[in-house]
């Protein structure tokens, strides 16, 4: 009798980690889907942004440019103006301003990565009435 009680709470035991192993993976696939759409849908915010902010920037430039020619009376000379300008704030960012955008960018980033608001595994099991550790089997 004994035997068959060691045996029961051997093979329950068992099911419960296996129940527990499997929540655990669906949680950290529904997490990973969760991350990757938020990176995703904030790439394409990103990048659509960022088209329109070039597309507004070349028409800007582009005047300016013609509006320098005009008051310098050199064809080419407001384009080689607004182009040096650009070459400064390049070499500017380049030079003291990578540390600033590679922070931002991190920040950015692994603010949409890591949410305050996840349950970690053992929180979700115990909301679905599973085990969240082995000795809770026994």
């Amino acid at each position: 009798m004994a035997f068959e009680s060691l045996s029961d709470n051997i093979s329950n035991s068992g099911k419960k980690t296996q129940e527990f192993v499997e929540t655990t993976a669906e949680y950290y696939k529904l997490r990973l889907f969760k991350s990757s759409m938020k990176f995703a849908t904030s790439l394409i915010s990103m990048l659509v942004l960022g088209s329109v902010a070039v597309l507004l920037l070349s028409f800007v430039s582009f005047g300016i440019a013609m509006y320098l020619s005009r008051i310098i009376g050199y064809p080419s000379a407001g384009f080689f103006t607004v182009g040096g300008f650009y070459l400064l704030v390049f070499l500017f960012v380049y030079f003291y301003g990578k540390k600033m955008i590679v922070k931002a960018v991190l920040e950015r980033f692994s603010e949409l990565v890591m949410d305050e608001d996840d349950l970690s595994p053992s929180d979700v099991a115990e909301a679905m009435g599973k085990p969240n550790r082995i000795e809770d089997t026994l």
